[in-house]
């Protein structure tokens, strides 16, 4: 039976069945509390069926699906300042503290993008501290190091383009090749220093042919030394 008492805090009781409510022909229904609908601790709204559904048992609030959840807001939808938004356990998680935002793996982090990956100009790819550091300014590509870079291949060559030059200090003390012949050029004096203790410690040699020369011309001055 339902009973409905006229005291304050009035109730409605449904003993034996299902309590169904709805509308004739038309219009919606609406719960209208002063303060809130409390439904109880591990109890479900379920939607369309038991597949879909809201839940709550006092501590966590679940929400079930059957597929997806789309959260379908026509703005933002908003997480609080440190709360995290963590995917299997806490160890994979997103999070951010108004400021930062902090991508946390307990392994790998696989950024698996269809096309490119876009970091913004002036914006910097840091290796543990800012000393450590790539970025670009829309037009060069700047790779900082608090102490020695290390170009490592596991095989193979590092391969620097024709016609493109390796500097050091400024255009003028450059390693250039073309493909074919491999300049260095110094607006000041070029130094070969070998330290090693041994004959022959710095050679200069042909490897191919029976008509090659080495040629150490000077194509300018008059000047005489040794």
């Amino acid at each position: 039976g339902i009973s409905i008492d006229g005291t304050a805090a009035s109730n409605l009781t449904v003993t034996g069945g299902n309590l169904t409510m709805s509308t004739v022909t038309s219009g919606e229904m609406y719960l209208t509390p002063v303060n809130f609908v409390q439904v109880a601790s591990g109890k479900k709204i379920q939607f369309a069926d038991s597949g879909e559904y809201v839940s709550g048992n006092g501590t966590n609030l679940t929400l079930g699906s059957g597929a997806d959840i789309n959260l379908t807001a026509t703005s933002d939808i908003n997480i609080p300042s440190a709360v995290g938004l963590t995917f299997g356990d806490d160890g994979e998680k997103i999070e951010g503290d108004g400021t930062n935002l902090t991508i946390a793996s307990s392994g790998l982090l696989n950024l698996t993008a269809t096309s490119d990956i876009v970091i913004p100009t002036n914006v910097g790819l840091h290796f543990t501290d800012s000393a450590e550091k790539i970025e670009s300014d829309g037009t060069n590509l700047t790779i900082n190091s608090g102490a020695d870079i290390n170009l490592t291949c596991a095989t193979g060559d590092v391969n620097i383009p024709a016609d493109i030059g390796l500097t050091f200090g400024g255009d003028n003390q450059k390693i250039e090749g073309d493909g074919t012949d491999l300049t260095m050029a110094s607006s000041g004096n070029l130094n070969i220093l070998s330290t090693v203790n041994e004959v022959h410690a710095i050679r200069i040699y042909t490897g191919s042919g029976t008509a090659e020369t080495i040629a150490i011309q000077n194509v300018q001055g008059t000047a005489t030394g040794d």
